[in-house]
């Protein structure tokens, strides 16, 4: 395979349609408040400027972060520069990335438009994009990143596995109106109905004026979830690669994400009620240096999505791929103290944990079930935390401490004898898990802060001393 020339030009911008693939999406929201706005209704030429103005106002700003974006190829990274009120440089290395997709959104693809999502080791989600250019250019940019991050026979093999990838039939494939119905029976969705429902029949029969302007959060708490996880999973599949499993997901916007093996630091079920009786479950994962990292304008640390839902069967087989040998039916799980009920009169009775010679798992939770899994060998420290009800009662709580991101692996309220071993044992476990597992290589992450106050830890391993601190 013969790289493809590249004009490595300094200073070389993106599409000049950039401005407004990325930017129409505020104008339509202004045009809907406009237009949902009585006042403005009634006077339909300050709508017009008010519209006009927006309009106007998103293509200068579009404008001017369109002309101070810039990119370049140097011998060892691509640089990107952007911002005209505080600049921002980006250098991702060609030996930092792991993957590269050529991705269409819905808008873009309509304009002929692509972007190049880089897979970056260490990077969050937003690090490894550059959009917008023409699709050919982007085909293009991708190969000669290709070329330069593996060889030109790496890229030619990386080619050829992704054709393969496509022909291959999927490990699983979970059906669209699995993801609707898992929507419509999740808590939010429901309260939100259930509230807004109330909500018309106070105002239309009850004559209570409540006003309709306040049911449009509660309908954006419907609606939002399921253009989510509808949309946004829509086709969801995994299969297998020579790097490791493959999702891939998405009906506008189409994404993928590779689970390499030896990197999963740990794994999240998620079970709320009503799917718990229907036997439905979502399991999401960290990734060293993929997932886990907190992007600007999320509350949450986000992981990758191994499985958005599925019954209790495919939950298990997508187990078994991952940590190949594991049951969790098969784990011992132990409750807590009945002493605990004074801290949680529910639940209580779901405050359990268990181990095996692989993985440590926690649970909790009555109106939705989790259930953490943590991997011996990727514990980074453990430690012991205890309140002060918690020690007139002789309980305390004890946090295996892993990478930022969904898992958060907590043993509540469990006797304090009991905790003080625990804490000791699953250090040691984790010693020994290092000693006789082939790790991948290390990857700089941020460990789970420990609280200041009324906690202890013991090192997963020596040199794990600082994720302790």
């Amino acid at each position: 395979m013969t790289e493809q020339p590249a004009v490595e030009v300094v200073g070389q911008r993106l599409h000049p349609l950039t401005p407004f693939v990325k930017g129409w999406g505020y104008f339509v929201v202004a045009a809907v408040a406009l237009v949902n706005n009585e006042g403005l209704r009634s006077n339909l030429t300050i709508a017009g400027i008010g519209l006009a103005a927006v309009l106007v106002g998103g293509i200068l700003l579009g404008a001017l972060s369109w002309w101070f974006t810039k990119w370049q190829l140097t011998a060892e990274a691509i640089r990107v520069d952007s911002g005209f009120l505080f600049r921002r440089t980006r250098i991702i290395r060609f030996d930092r990335i792991q993957a590269i997709d050529v991705a269409q959104p819905f808008v873009a693809r309509l304009f002929g438009m692509a972007e190049l999502r880089m897979d970056v080791a260490g990077g969050g989600k937003s690090d490894g994009k550059l959009s917008y250019f023409r699709y050919e250019e982007a085909v293009q940019l991708r190969t000669t990143l290709l070329v330069r991050a593996k060889g030109e026979q790496g890229a030619a093999q990386q080619e050829l596995e992704q054709q393969a990838e496509a022909e291959a039939p999927p490990l699983l494939t979970v059906p669209t109106s699995r993801l609707l119905g898992a929507t419509l029976l999740s808590s939010t969705v429901v309260g939100s109905a259930g509230a807004l429902i109330w909500l018309i029949v106070a105002t239309m029969v009850l004559n209570f004026h409540v006003g309709l302007v306040a049911g449009l959060p509660l309908l954006l708490g419907v609606v939002h979830p399921i253009w989510k996880q509808v949309v946004g999973n829509h086709g969801f599949t995994l299969s297998e690669s020579s790097h490791g499993l493959r999702t891939k997901r998405g009906l506008l916007d189409v994404q993928r994400q590779t689970i390499p093996p030896g990197r999963v630091q740990g794994l999240l079920i998620t079970e709320p009620l009503i799917w718990r009786m229907i036997g439905w479950s979502r399991v999401e994962l960290d990734i060293a240096g993929v997932a886990g990292k907190k992007e600007d304008g999320e509350d949450d640390f986000d992981g990758a999505q191994l499985l958005p839902v599925g019954e209790r069967t495919e939950v298990a087989y997508v187990l078994s791929r991952v940590l190949p040998g594991f049951d969790l039916a098969r784990i011992d799980m132990r409750r807590a103290p009945e002493r605990a009920k004074w801290l949680r009169p529910i639940g209580w009775r779901y405050l359990t944990f268990g181990f095996d010679e692989q993985v440590m798992v926690t649970s909790k939770g009555w109106v939705s079930r989790q259930t953490a899994i943590v991997l011996h060998h990727k514990t980074q420290s453990v430690r012991m935390a205890q309140g002060p009800i918690q020690r007139r009662l002789g309980v305390a709580n004890v946090h295996v401490d892993t990478p930022l991101g969904p898992t958060n692996a907590i043993a509540f309220h469990r006797d304090q004898a009991e905790a003080a071993a625990l804490v000791d044992a699953q250090a040691d476990r984790a010693r020994e898990a290092r000693r006789t597992v082939s790790a991948s290589v290390a990857v700089q992450t941020q460990p789970n802060p420990p609280s200041p106050d009324g906690s202890s830890s013991s090192p997963a391993s020596p040199a794990d001393d600082s994720s302790a601190r």
